[in-house]
């Protein structure tokens, strides 16, 4: 990133098309910080963007949302203590008036656009944000863990939504469906909650990761099998999984993002009295939670980080997070490569290594 603003971005042009980018990065407006990007997680939401799957974007997409970054300059009445401050990213962009917004589920507000999907995120060397999307870091977090805040967030407001509908997890049978980086997520903070944790999934080398992490790791489920169950992957057979192996009464949380509308058993749903809600991100609290659970050590990110890579090798990157099997997440660090004082390197130059 130089002085005069220039700095390097990654765009997705249209479904398989993917490419680093020179930009010009304005100057930050009033309420508005200049972030410098120290790591950015590749979310399984921007494998579906790059696969042409995402329902809710319109191409070009400029992608990153789970990010870690410094503020580097500060907008119209922006308070100096943010300056030089290390933040994860809260990408949601609010309306503020309406109904879910004055209720505080600004979630699910109804103008909701999201920092790397409709509006520009930050997979780059340096972006803008609202300051009030940022959230601190504490010291003793590691850089790194800071790129999972945003999916943890994912992860604690799932089980919050969980607790209110069946109460305490404490105790309870838990099955969390999906082994990837959300399911794995949601299974560190249902197991933090005092749940007793199963994680389902098929894959062999999925349950490996899982059964690391201290878990308890099943193929399949019987009847019968859960009081509450994290649905994490958005396929329809494992939300049929979920709700045949529930016990009547269960809570069914639905946190995989689906691209094609699944058919589910309604009737077992009706029959057995049990409650299927969906979750969607996260509020303030969420990363509260998460920033807690991750410099606590609670949630173990270098178990969950599987690779590394540097911006300009961001099409790699993709093809690796896109492998499944034992990655989970992936980080572009764009200080491994970040270009010097004299200019950014060009698309070309910064994506032939």
């Amino acid at each position: 990133m130089s002085e005069s603003g220039s700095a390097r971005r990654v765009v997705i042009g249209s479904p398989g098309e993917l490419r680093l980018e020179a930009a010009e990065v304005p100057p930050p407006g009033p309420g508005e910080v200049r972030l410098r990007s120290l790591a950015i997680g590749i979310c399984g939401s921007d494998l579906h963007v790059y696969a042409g799957h995402h329902p809710f974007v319109d191409y070009p997409v400029f992608p990153g949302h789970e990010i870690v970054a410094e503020v580097t300059a500060l907008g119209a009445d922006v308070d100096e203590g943010w300056r030089g401050a290390r933040v994860a990213l809260e990408p949601s962009l609010v309306c503020g008036r309406c109904r879910a917004c004055r209720s505080g589920r600004y979630n699910i507000c109804e103008r909701l656009e999201v920092m790397g999907f409709q509006a520009p995120g930050g997979m780059a060397d340096a972006f803008v944000a609202p300051v009030d999307r940022l959230h601190r870091l504490p010291e003793r977090m590691p850089t790194s863990a800071g790129a999972l805040v945003e999916p943890t967030a994912v992860a604690t407001h799932a089980v919050r939504l969980a607790e209110e509908v069946a109460g305490a997890l404490d105790g309870a049978d838990v099955a969390v469906f999906g082994a990837g980086t959300i399911g794995l997520l949601c299974a560190c903070v249902a197991r933090a909650s005092g749940g007793t944790v199963v994680v389902v999934d098929p894959s062999d080398a999925r349950r490996a990761l899982a059964a690391a992490l201290g878990f308890d790791t099943a193929e399949t489920l019987a009847a019968r099998a859960h009081d509450v169950a994290f649905e994490c992957v958005g396929v329809e057979a494992a939300l049929r999984d979920a709700i045949a192996s529930a016990r009547k009464g269960a809570t069914v949380i639905v946190a995989g993002v689906y691209g094609r509308d699944p058919a589910t058993p309604a009737g077992l749903v009706q029959d057995w009295e049990l409650t299927l809600r969906g979750t969607l991100m996260y509020t303030a609290q969420d990363y509260e939670r998460a920033i807690e659970l991750l410099a606590d050590g609670t949630i173990d990110a270098d178990r969950l980080i599987t690779d590394r890579y540097p911006l300009a090798a961001v099409e790699r990157a993709f093809d690796v997070a896109r492998g499944g099997g034992s990655t989970l997440k992936v980080l572009l660090e764009p200080s491994a490569d970040r270009p010097s004082e004299s200019g950014p390197q060009s698309a070309s130059s910064a994506t032939s290594s």
